[in-house]
């Protein structure tokens, strides 16, 4: 058998999905340019309720439930934008989506969607169909079965083994 395994690279090397996923707090998503981190929130963060200023609620948009979210990072390393996951389901995408990046011509109308299961409390990664796949970050050393693709840098990869065994 064949593995691939990030060695301490800064960029990381990323794995194209091609089934759902569970995600793990701090998981690295990659949709289209898109560098996306996963944030299980910590329970001061879910629990927070609506704010109290001399007893008295504050005026604002009212809170919804949430357990996650989702940081963009940017090409400098920093973090811009932060999304929270409210719904069961959240879709990623160039255009007919919940969270629009429409400035990306390398994401699909409807690219990806994180599931939630409220009961068991995990979120699940999906691709829609996207053109360009969506692909998560290699947490250890990763089994390769033929026709898998990786990402290394700016190189995307595709793993074949031929007739032999052989890669």
């Amino acid at each position: 058998s064949f593995a691939i395994q990030d060695l301490g690279s800064a960029n990381g090397v990323y794995f194209r999905i091609r089934e759902p996923l569970e995600l793990r707090d701090g998981d690295m998503i990659l949709i289209g340019q898109q560098v996306l981190r996963f944030e299980v929130l910590p329970e001061i963060e879910r629990r927070a309720g609506p704010a109290r200023k001399q007893g008295v609620m504050v005026f604002g948009t009212p809170e919804t439930p949430r357990l996650a979210r989702v940081v963009q990072y940017t090409t400098d390393g920093l973090e811009r934008d932060v999304y929270y996951l409210q719904r069961d389901e959240t879709v990623f995408g160039r255009e007919q989506a919940d969270i629009v990046f429409g400035d990306d011509p390398f994401l699909s109308r409807r690219h990806a969607a994180i599931a939630l299961d409220r009961e068991g409390g995990r979120h699940t990664l999906r691709d829609m169909g996207s053109s360009n796949g969506t692909a998560i970050r290699c947490r250890s050393e990763r089994l390769l079965q033929h026709g898998d693709q990786f990402r290394l840098g700016r190189h995307l990869f595709r793993f074949d083994l031929t007739a032999g065994g052989r890669a």
